[in-house]
């Protein structure tokens, strides 16, 4: 149990060397083997020009948590398609997107992300299909 302990611990700090997201106030919290939880605070600089948070910010956190559990398993798995959909206009607050591997096979990964807000109410769902290459994630 403290190998996978560990193991996530050193691949949460992997994504933490994205450095677009960590930019934008996003970062992984949360661990598991095919799921992770990311979270990110609503801030000026993130919002669009009616006034609400612009839907690559959504997309942006919800591709953290993808990426996060698609990798989860210590193989690189990169990104080949994501879909999202929005469901309602966010202009302040925290948003978190808990990602769930719904399918891996020896080649794909399939995740199904909920991004909310603090109240729990749906913003996003986001659905990211991942290409598992083989290669170990960290050295």
């Amino acid at each position: 149990m403290k190998n996978m302990e560990e193991s996530f611990r050193l691949i949460a700090e992997f994504f933490e060397r994205d450095r677009f997201a960590r930019e934008n106030g996003m970062h992984i919290v949360e661990l598991g083997l095919g799921s992770a939880r990311a979270e990110m605070t609503v801030e000026p600089r993130h919002m669009n020009g009616v006034g609400i948070l612009q839907g690559g910010a959504v997309f942006t956190l919800a591709d953290l948590a993808f990426a996060a559990a698609s990798n989860s398993h210590g193989v690189v798995a990169v990104g080949s398609q994501a879909d999202i959909t929005y469901f309602k206009a966010v202009r302040s607050g925290k948003l978190t997107a808990i990602a769930e591997e719904i399918c891996r096979t020896h080649k794909l990964s399939t995740c199904l992300i909920r991004v909310t807000d603090e109240e729990g109410s749906l913003v996003a769902l986001f659905k990211g299909l991942a290409f598992i290459k083989g290669t170990p994630l960290l050295p």
